[in-house]
């Protein structure tokens, strides 16, 4: 089943959700969002609908198991039912959080996302993954459940606190390396806007050619493996974490550098990001290599998928052995000491 994404003003969020065939929805907002835009976004007086609402953490606190026996029990006392419609506003972990509510409770009922996020319009809130995190890592509980509707509303980003932007340039410069229109559109300097609907589409395309990243939805995952333990490790935001894991992957582990074609990336976006936090000191390899062997895309005990990009436009898949990546990490720990962009 696919999504309706739809590009729309932040006023018309409310009418769209009137549509909705229920008489019931299920509401879940971050709390910080919910504390700029609930008289702007009036969600509470939906005309013809029982509002149940449930006001979530803010960011990644978000997604725990706590969290999820909470909001799951809150509107079971509600007696919702299997029609019933649950719509997330927030950023990307609200989203996460929220559609693996709907998979869940009464064994899966429909949702729909609002992102409110630049990193959850391109990224996080398209696709239908859906998670919480666990003590061995992010995104290691979940499921695939489509959200019926995206609604993605510019008007959020002028509120955005400049780490989040942040966050969510990183993940668009990501989107550079394996599409060559989103990198000439940067290159060209297109608008935001036009960017990020680039990014939407392309996103869209391959996860309607393989949903359950079976195939090449997995090269979605080019620089996170390496960049979900780096921000486990150093607490950074998930865009930045990436871009991190993109450098060590185009400096370190590729025959061609690419470092370059990174650093003018991050010039046209204004991306703050030059010395790595390990600049001059050593990379925790053992901690890196231990969050790396509980990663989702691992394919067996030894071994995981792995994504390279040579060629702009041209990422590749490749299996590689836990041992193989730890061994080169080590070869060229000097070269990983003085990385920057």
């Amino acid at each position: 089943m696919d999504s309706k994404i739809e590009f729309c003003e932040i006023d018309k969020l409310v009418s769209s959700i009137e549509k909705i065939e229920t008489d019931q929805i299920l509401l879940i907002a971050d709390l910080n969002v919910w504390g700029m835009y609930s008289k702007i976004v009036p969600l509470l007086e939906l005309k013809g609908k029982k509002v149940i609402f449930w006001k979530a953490p803010d960011g990644e606190k978000v997604k725990t198991f706590e969290n999820l026996n909470s909001a799951v029990n809150f509107f079971l006392s509600k007696n919702v039912h299997r029609n019933a419609h649950l719509i997330s506003l927030g950023g990307g972990a609200t989203s996460d959080f929220s559609g693996m509510v709907a998979a869940i409770l009464l064994r899966g009922i429909k949702w729909s996302t609002i992102p409110t996020t630049l990193l959850s319009m391109v990224d996080a809130g398209i696709g239908g993954k859906v998670a919480i995190n666990s003590a061995h890592g992010k995104n290691l509980i979940g499921a695939f459940h489509h959200p019926e509707n995206i609604w993605i509303a510019h008007e959020f980003l002028e509120t955005l606190p400049k780490e989040e932007f942040q966050s969510g340039l990183g993940e668009i410069i990501k989107y550079a390396f394996l599409n060559k229109e989103i990198n000439n559109s940067i290159k060209t300097e297109e608008p935001l806007l036009e960017i990020i609907k680039k990014c939407v589409l392309y996103k869209e395309a391959i996860v309607k050619e393989d949903f359950k990243e079976k195939g090449q939805r997995k090269i979605l995952n080019f620089g996170h493996t390496l960049g979900h333990a780096i921000e486990t490790t150093y607490s950074l935001s998930h865009g930045i974490s990436v871009c991190w894991g993109i450098a060590i992957v185009l400096g370190i582990f590729q025959k061609k550098n690419l470092l370059s074609e990174l650093n003018e990336l991050k010039e046209l976006l204004s991306l703050d990001l030059e010395d790595s936090p390990w600049l001059n000191k050593t990379f925790p390899i053992s901690d890196i290599m231990r969050l790396v062997k509980k990663d989702k895309k691992s394919t067996s005990s030894t071994e995981m998928d792995f994504i390279f990009c040579e060629e702009i436009g041209t990422p590749t898949i490749e299996k590689i052995s836990f041992e193989k990546i730890e061994k080169t990490l080590m070869d060229k720990s000097d070269e990983l000491r003085k990385l920057s962009i």
